[in-house]
């Protein structure tokens, strides 16, 4: 699901798609950057602030071997921007998750969820975002807490607390086709960094951090490339390209295709090593879309792939089911996947559903899961959004099966 963020992103070559079959692409995310107000003193930098945020509310229901666990959060993201003063601007945010003691149960019982919690499940409250940016009309330098969004370092908004990372990042527009990011970040929070998520720790345990450089090409309005290297210390160097674009038959009718591959090579006694390749396409038919993509991930004795920090980048991510983590289950066994889906998209109201259905396992089936989701979007309002998803998890040895359901309701400001 998209996030409530901002964050400076690679460029899209083509209108943006609704919908999760549309989100593992190249070029997914527009560049939309808004240069802050000018000031013409420090002190007016903070006369000119804005305030910004969202509110959420939110629902979990959660049902494994029997037991249901459950929970209700408010909260959200909260902050403000100062205005620019020689192109210099603050931004500060905190994100909070609040228990509602009313409707929840007592945190001590196993009938709570605690994916809106930290890990004894109470509630939080944390800075995520406090940075100093830089901006004119073709670079952007920013140092401190942040959002990011690439394919293996990901904001990846899907509970309360999305996550963001502490370090430096920049983007240039190079020409009207090339942009290029880099960043080099030590410490993440949020819901993938782990179970106290309002906890800022290393990416990689008795690493230094992750660094990367990406560059994007879009030639015309039909297609889009990206090239990005990653280093993650004490785990792997990593460096991915993926080729992706869409084809007009008619006013109505388009397909959409995107091929992706990732070569990852594991540093010095890490196991996160090998080759994951990569296929899609979507046919939309006016309102009606229909997709089907596959993955296939290559390795060697005792190594893994990685989905890195964050969603992944891999085209049959499901709610809940990645390759990297089938990877990381089947430990020395090549990895597969496909996901298939139908959408329908009711554009006028901005309301949007889709089934989707995925198969993962490993080569020598000791890993074998199915995952279906059903999810809706709807744009009430401008500024209220709801996001809802069913998902019902199967796994080979039916150990691990689940079915979850999850609503967000955000009010932006």
């Amino acid at each position: 699901m998209m996030d409530f963020m901002s964050g400076m992103l690679l460029a899209s070559a083509y209108p943006l798609e609704s919908g999760q079959m549309h989100s593992k692409q190249a070029g997914r995310y527009d560049i939309v950057r808004t240069l802050p107000k000018e000031s013409d003193s420090i002190h007016n930098m903070f006369a000119y602030a804005r305030v910004e945020g969202t509110l959420r509310v939110a629902s979990i229901y959660h049902r494994h071997e029997g037991h249901d666990r459950s929970a209700v959060s408010v909260g959200g993201l909260f902050g403000f921007h100062t205005a620019a003063y020689q192109g210099v601007n603050l931004h500060v945010k905190a994100t909070t998750s609040q228990y509602i003691a009313w409707i929840n149960h007592d945190a001590s019982k196993p009938t709570l969820s605690h994916d809106f919690f930290n890990a004894t499940g109470d509630s939080f409250t944390y800075l995520s975002h406090a940075n100093v940016r830089y901006e004119n009309a073709t670079m952007a330098l920013t140092l401190g807490r942040m959002a990011l969004h690439t394919p293996y370092v990901d904001t990846d908004d899907i509970r309360m607390a999305a996550n963001s990372f502490e370090g430096l990042s920049s983007h240039i527009s190079m020409t009207d086709h090339i942009d290029m990011q880099a960043f080099y970040v030590t410490r993440w929070a949020g819901f993938d960094s782990g179970a106290n998520q309002q906890e800022f720790t290393p990416l990689v345990e008795d690493g230094s951090g992750v660094g990367a450089l990406g560059i994007s090409y879009t030639p015309n309005d039909e297609s889009s490339a990206e090239l990005w290297y990653y280093y993650a210390d004490a785990m792997s160097h990593i460096l991915y390209a993926e080729y992706s674009g869409h084809y007009n038959i008619s006013e109505a009718f388009h397909l959409e295709y995107g091929v992706q591959g990732s070569y990852l090579a594991a540093m010095e006694h890490a196991n996160v090593d090998g080759v994951v390749l990569g296929v899609m396409g979507i046919v939309d038919y006016g309102p009606l879309f229909c997709g089907l993509s596959y993955n296939r991930g290559f390795v060697k004795s005792h190594q893994r792939i990685s989905d890195g920090f964050g969603a992944g980048p891999y085209y049959t991510s499901l709610d809940e089911a990645t390759l990297g983590a089938v990877s990381q289950d089947a430990v020395g066994e090549d990895v597969m996947a496909y996901r298939v889906g139908v959408g329908y998209e009711f554009e006028s109201i901005g309301f949007v559903i889709e089934a989707v259905y995925g198969r993962l396992r490993s080569h020598e089936h000791s890993v074998n899961v199915k995952e279906s989701d059903v999810i809706v979007s709807y744009d009430i309002t401008k500024a209220i959004t709801l996001n809802a998803s069913l998902t019902a998890f199967h796994s080979h040895d039916d150990r691990e099966n689940f079915e979850r359901g999850l609503v967000r309701v955000d009010y932006n400001f």
